[in-house]
């Protein structure tokens, strides 16, 4: 049941109106029972995985000496390790589905274990919350990654009905149905044509579906982001940011403070600094940061294609930290955000390709001819889509970096009523409508992960 399937548009509002109808005591009951039956509308065997999870964590939490946590954390990994990677071994069926959203919840439940280890929180006495914490519906099939310390404290404390915060949920939901399904789901269309047989195309279409499957990939995950932290507002929580306006970082240390900021501050948290950081010298800081980037890529999935993403940002880090340590002239910010966006572009083919040959086949061949109007020929596209991906980039680049300055989701309360509303009916409308035109939504891209 995806975020943007109809069953969903029926599901949200009678949880919604059933949660705040019922007495405060009965409300994480409620959601734990809601968040499991949500979750088996994707992997229904594999919820017997998620309580066994979360039933270690508690246990484990509870009884959190040195032994128990090194214990509960190896076979978390471990059941993360083989789920995603045992399709590549010898023996092993590679048509073995893995569990949707096991990255995520087996992330959450190490950092808990780790906090609760390091002494940073308590460990939960009650299981229904740490149960919740771990499968709140909202989050736990494509993240964002809360962290206990943050998340469980709001599921526990009793809550009054807020207006204001359910009108600013349902505004990030109708954000993230913008993102996803008129500018995701329309590149897509071209992204995965040209993917899918690269052999058939010429440069300038690499170069194109280079910037497209960059814009797309942003657009699904923010837009999926967007929506699980404006589902969570509904219920009266605030959910983790996951992004702010990453392709407007003027380099790669920026940009992943603004991209995916759940994973990168758990990675840095949880991976980065047990490793030792930037304290043990130059060299040492070097090692560190590409082992938590061949961290991230490797928490992406098995294939040789993501490993080498993540080797890629981290050798761009490593750049960046040496640059800017050893020379004085700093790169103006214009040239910066520019140079940063085409280094993610050339690492995005990689994460996006089905293998390496496909992937270095057309960087090699990127330039190889550059007629822009044969490439629009060869690629297909109707003239619609040109001006929909047009405007709707356009706008959503405009959006990003005004909201940089200020919350403009926010700054809409000083519009007057029929202004606001005007502009809801408006998105929703364009929404719909190119909705039908792309036909069924496709599958949110980290739904896999």
């Amino acid at each position: 049941m995806q975020f943007t399937s109809l069953a969903f548009a029926v599901f949200l509002p009678i949880v919604f109106m059933i949660y705040w109808a019922v007495p405060n005591k009965y409300r994480m009951p409620l959601l734990l029972l809601v968040s499991y039956g949500f979750y088996m509308t994707f992997s229904p065997g594999y919820v017997v995985l998620l309580l066994c999870v979360s039933l270690l964590t508690y246990l484990v939490g509870i009884y959190c000496n040195k032994i128990c946590f090194i214990t509960g954390v190896t076979v978390q990994i471990a059941l993360l390790a083989f789920f995603k990677y045992a399709g590549f071994l010898p023996g092993i069926s590679e048509s073995m589905v893995i569990p949707v959203g096991i990255s995520f919840y087996i992330f959450k439940a190490v950092s808990y274990l780790a906090d609760v280890y390091k002494g940073k929180i308590s460990p939960e006495k009650k299981a229904v919350p740490l149960f919740l914490y771990l499968a709140f519906f909202p989050d736990i099939v494509s993240g964002p990654i809360n962290r206990a310390d943050v998340l469980i404290p709001q599921l526990k404390e009793e809550k009054k009905f807020e207006y204001d915060r359910a009108v600013y949920g349902m505004r990030l939901i109708l954000l993230g149905l913008f993102k996803k399904l008129l500018i995701a789901d329309t590149l897509a269309r071209y992204v995965d044509q040209v993917f899918a047989l690269p052999g058939a195309y010429m440069g300038i279409s690499y170069m194109i579906v280079a910037v497209f499957y960059t814009i797309e990939i942003y657009c699904d995950f923010s837009g999926y982001s967007d929506m699980a932290v404006g589902i969570a507002r509904l219920f009266g929580i605030v959910s983790m940011e996951n992004f702010k306006s990453p392709y407007f970082a003027a380099n790669v240390k920026e940009f992943w403070d603004r991209w995916h900021i759940s994973l990168s501050t758990w990675l840095r948290d949880y991976v980065y600094i047990p490793l030792g950081g930037s304290r043990k010298g130059e060299v040492k800081t070097y090692f560190n940061l590409l082992t938590t980037f061949l961290v991230s890529g490797i928490w992406h999935g098995a294939n040789l294609t993501f490993l080498v993403w993540g080797a890629l940002h981290g050798i761009y880090q490593m750049i960046y930290r040496f640059y800017k340590k050893h020379f004085k002239w700093r790169i103006p910010g214009i040239a910066g955000v520019i140079i940063t966006f085409g280094a993610v572009c050339i690492a995005w083919i990689f994460f996006r390709a089905d293998n390496l040959q496909d992937a270095l086949y057309m960087i090699r061949y990127m330039g190889y001819n550059l007629d822009p109007l044969l490439a629009y020929h060869k690629m297909g596209m109707i003239r619609q889509d040109f001006w929909l991906i047009l405007c709707s980039v356009g706008l959503l680049w405009v959006y990003d970096a005004a909201s940089l300055k200020k919350d403009l989701l926010l700054e809409m309360n000083r519009l007057k009523a029929p202004v606001r509303w005007l502009i809801y009916l408006v998105t929703a409308s364009v929404i719909l409508a190119f909705h039908l035109h792309n036909g069924a939504s496709q599958q949110f891209i980290y739904f896999q992960f």
